[in-house]
């Protein structure tokens, strides 16, 4: 008997290590944003050697940005203790670091609206949110010319509620390195958004002015679907407004422009995907799937293919309803 129940505790101990593994594979998959390369390494890593390497290969703004955020949510920040540790001075490694510290400070306060949030976690957010903007200014000087330090400061400045000037100065700051910056131009439509203390009517209106003077073809354009998507959430999920939403998304004219936007960005024959493309990608997906353009939703989706979970769609709108959204894109 006693035999027996060490075999079934043995096999329960099993399935359970096998679930857990498969759960922080699925983790993983989810935060390495379809690229082979980030899976592996926050798989594998036991030191931080391979993403020295793996950064300092990067050839482009946008690729500096999607390596630092890919391992921003699980890459141990002991790692990067280590790397800041031995190499003080390396704009690499404080870039990480601080991206690294980002998504920890939002750890500290957890999904939820604001009075869904302790005090306790809210004064360890801001603390954490400290030590970031220090981490990304040390960064900025160390690499005067990468502007992405800069785009993860508007969060920082967002997040800590300094007034719209302090959020604007960053993102001037970032696009004055780089003029088609998608995480600045991205974080400033949240940084304008109301639900973060802006105003939503200037948050359209940045995000119609980047797309009218983006090159035909980036991925600039995708902003004004971005900024339809935080309004039309902030209408129907924080001021329970769902008919004003619903007609929001319905006005033909909201989505005439959405479908001008498309068109100019990864519609355009001008268009070459960027390190920062899935990022438009999953935005122009959750845009058709919510206003239901079934045509453009199928591919998006197929050119996505295995590199979307579910949870993108959380940062994009439309979280748990991917398996939905596949279903209605391949009827006829």
């Amino acid at each position: 008997m006693l035999v027996i129940l060490f075999g079934v505790l043995a096999l329960v101990l099993i399935i359970f290590a096998a679930s857990k593994q498969n759960m922080r594979k699925r983790s993983i998959r989810q935060c390495s944003y379809g690229s082979v390369e980030i899976y592996h390494l926050l798989l594998n890593s036991k030191d931080y050697s391979s993403l020295k390497t793996m950064l300092s290969n990067a050839t482009s703004f946008s690729e500096r940005y999607f390596i630092s955020v890919g391992i921003s949510r699980l890459f141990p920040i002991k790692y990067l203790e280590d790397w800041v540790k031995n190499e003080p001075s390396s704009a690499d490694a404080l870039l990480c670091y601080g991206a690294r510290l980002l998504q920890w400070s939002w750890d500290a306060r957890g999904y939820g609206r604001g009075f869904e949030v302790s005090k306790k976690r809210w004064a360890l957010f801001f603390e954490r949110l400290d030590k970031t903007r220090n981490i990304l200014g040390q960064c900025a000087s160390q690499n005067p010319e990468d502007p992405t330090p800069w785009a993860y400061l508007i969060m920082v400045s967002t997040w800590f509620s300094d007034d719209i000037e302090e959020r604007e100065y960053y993102f001037n700051q970032a696009v004055e390195r780089d003029q088609d910056n998608w995480a600045a131009h991205m974080h400033m439509v949240i940084a304008l958004s109301e639900k973060w203390g802006g105003n939503n009517e200037q948050m359209i209106a940045f995000a119609q002015s980047t797309f009218e003077r983006a090159q035909e073809g980036s991925d600039l354009p995708i902003i004004l679907l971005k900024a339809y998507i935080e309004y039309w959430k902030y209408l129907d999920v924080f001021v329970d407004m769902s008919d004003e939403a619903k007609q929001f998304i319905e006005s033909e004219k909201i989505k005439t422009k959405a479908i001008e936007a498309y068109k100019k960005s990864l519609q355009s024959t001008n268009h070459k995907d960027s390190a920062s493309s899935i990022f438009a990608r999953y935005n122009a997906s959750s845009w058709f799937w919510i206003t239901k353009d079934r045509d453009k939703l199928r591919v998006e989706l197929d050119i996505l293919d295995d590199k979307i979970e579910d949870i993108h769609w959380r940062w994009a709108g439309s979280e748990g309803e991917l398996k939905q959204a596949k279903s209605y894109a391949m009827q006829n």
